[in-house]
């Protein structure tokens, strides 16, 4: 669930949320996507990620205004950009079961290729939750190289 609420976060558009997602409510089709929301049963964990991503898409003007450019994708696995003439944000999403390390073409978001440039995490989601501890990743050259992110 988390993987939509990043790529809901970061995608162009204005990101919507249907009432009780945000607490973990599941469904599908009609009359089960109707589910009353869990008042004093939410998923609190999902309720802070989903408000960690909010601060996240609102502290960044390029996540509603910036450029999209896809820079890796196979099996369970998608990475994209968001940017403008001046700020890069790069998403790494990892459906598989393992991290893994991960070649992104981050020159397409407008990064220098000449220049060793610094990225710093936002956030981190793997099986056993998620992080916002702050995490420096070098770009080298023409690729960008780091364990992927790993959401559910």
């Amino acid at each position: 669930m988390r993987e939509a609420v990043a790529i809901q976060m970061t995608w162009p558009g204005a990101p919507t949320v249907y009432y009780g997602d945000e607490a973990g409510v599941c469904g599908f089709t009609d009359p089960d996507n109707r589910r009353t929301y869990p008042w004093g049963k939410e998923d609190l964990e999902m309720l802070d990620f989903h408000k960690r991503m909010i601060c996240i898409h609102k502290a960044y003007p390029l996540l509603t205004k910036g450029s999209l450019e896809f820079l890796w994708n196979d099996y369970q696995g998608l990475s994209y950009g968001r940017f403008s003439d001046d700020e890069q944000i790069i998403v790494i999403i990892n459906n598989q079961e393992y991290e893994r390390d991960v070649r992104v073409t981050a020159w397409k978001t407008g990064v220098s290729r000449k220049d060793a440039t610094a990225f710093e995490r936002l956030i981190l989601s793997s099986k056993d939750g998620f992080t916002e501890d702050a995490e420096e990743y070098m770009l080298m050259r023409e690729s960008f190289m780091f364990g992927c992110l790993h959401t559910e």
